[in-house]
């Protein structure tokens, strides 16, 4: 996926991350199957990787739309295992064959938190997946890239709850 379109979907889930529920999923789909089809040893075609992604964030946009519930579920879910394998890959905590592990558990903690607590959890996980997506992008020494996704996601998450805020007033 181009740069562009990376810096361009994160800044998106940065500052409209809850208002746009149907793209966060959408988003969060896409990124989560080209991350997921990149780290399969067996796929090497980018044709297939990108697929997987479009594929991946088509489903995530109707379940959103049609499906709000499973759509909260699923976004949680996917959001939770990006950030985790994102935090994992950055600091090489764990072998790169054993991504599924802070995948698996990423996604728990996302459900869970999207469930009980939606549109605070949403800011968050929006706004803290929207700065790693932005981050990907470029290739910096992983000290930088926390503090820029930390500034990021706490610029994110700032913009989205005066947002909510103004929304409920």
């Amino acid at each position: 996926m181009t740069p562009l379109i990376h810096v361009a979907a994160g800044i998106f889930l940065l500052v409209g991350g809850r208002k746009f529920f149907w793209f966060f999923v959408g988003a969060i789909g896409f990124i989560t199957g080209l991350t997921f089809a990149d780290q399969i040893p067996a796929v090497d075609s980018p044709v297939i990787i990108l697929a997987t992604g479009i594929i991946l964030g088509i489903i995530g946009i109707v379940i959103a739309l049609f499906m709000q519930s499973f759509a909260i579920f699923a976004g949680g879910f996917l959001a939770g295992s990006y950030i985790a394998y994102m935090i994992v890959a950055s600091f090489g905590l764990i072998p790169r064959e054993l991504f599924w592990i802070a995948y698996i558990a990423g996604g728990i903690a996302g459900a869970i938190l999207l469930f009980f607590l939606f549109d605070w959890a949403l800011i968050a996980l929006s706004s803290i997946a929207g700065a790693s997506i932005i981050i990907n992008t470029f290739t910096l020494d992983p000290e930088i890239e926390t503090v820029i996704v930390i500034v990021l996601a706490l610029s994110g998450i700032f913009i989205q709850t005066k947002l909510l805020l103004r929304d409920k007033v």
